[in-house]
């Protein structure tokens, strides 16, 4: 008896068109080969291809670094998602956020995020995450205010979500909101504990707290967990700027 109501459920259930099982193919190959996918929504694009067609068309972009062609192409994406009633919509304006804060436009960043979330759409991660996006738009605009907003709902909708506590801790260091600033580092540390970013920002909050010494601490951890990225390299300019720190025998000496 089961097993004949899997089978009617499964023959329930609609086939994919051909639309959707191309842009399946087109997101995986997007992941494995950027370049590759380029090509080839673009040809399903000119070849009368839909939104979908344009949406893994700018996922490829943006795969590929190409962050401003991506913010537009996912934008028309979206409209035509939207004019078909696709709720995927909304995570293609947010896909196109993402790609604007990168391509270094928060206004059109602002702009999409906003629709993205107007929807209602977005499962709680996705929320998070656009609501961070839109953080980051709003700093960049000065709108300070608004992004301590946006991310204290990024946490409320995902309280595991690490680069919330993160920025938030950053925003609030900015702010010279120094227990805010320590008590979100400390749970993004506990969130991503072997994270460059974390630490990095740990020594900078230390520093302007006063305590030298945990900031060279902190940042002498940057260095360590990733000592060729570019917080190591922040990292190690702030080190040096710091006054030398002690040897063992000076600290004796001063006993």
């Amino acid at each position: 008896m089961l097993f004949s109501i899997l089978l009617l459920q499964a023959a329930a259930q609609p086939l994919p068109t051909l639309s959707e099982v191309q842009f399946t193919e087109c997101l995986d190959l997007a992941r494995k080969d950027a370049p590759s996918a380029i090509i080839d929504a673009s040809l399903w694009t000119q070849q009368g291809g839909d939104y979908l067609a344009r949406a893994c068309h700018g996922f490829a972009l943006a795969t590929d670094f190409k962050f401003d062609l991506a913010a537009s192409i996912l934008a028309e994406a979206a409209k035509g998602a939207e004019e078909k009633g696709d709720a995927r919509a909304s995570r293609f304006w947010a896909q196109a956020g993402n790609s604007a804060i990168a391509a270094g436009q928060p206004e059109a960043a602002l702009d999409a995020l906003n629709k993205a979330l107007a929807a209602a759409t977005l499962d709680n991660a996705e929320r998070a995450d656009s609501e961070i996006d839109r953080a980051r738009a709003m700093v960049a605009m000065n709108m300070t205010a608004d992004a301590e907003k946006s991310l204290a709902t990024a946490r409320q909708f995902s309280p595991e979500n690490g680069a919330a506590w993160l920025l938030s801790a950053t925003l609030a260091r900015r702010l010279n909101k120094l227990p805010d600033a320590l008590t979100y580092i400390q749970t993004s540390a506990a969130l991503l504990p072997r994270d460059p970013a974390v630490a990095l920002e740990a020594g900078n909050i230390a520093i302007e707290a006063g305590d030298e010494a945990n900031a060279r601490k902190q940042w002498e951890q940057t260095i360590a967990i990733a000592p060729n990225s570019r917080q190591a390299t922040s990292a190690q300019a702030q080190l040096a700027a710091l006054s030398p720190a002690p040897t063992p025998s000076t600290e004796a000496q001063s006993r």
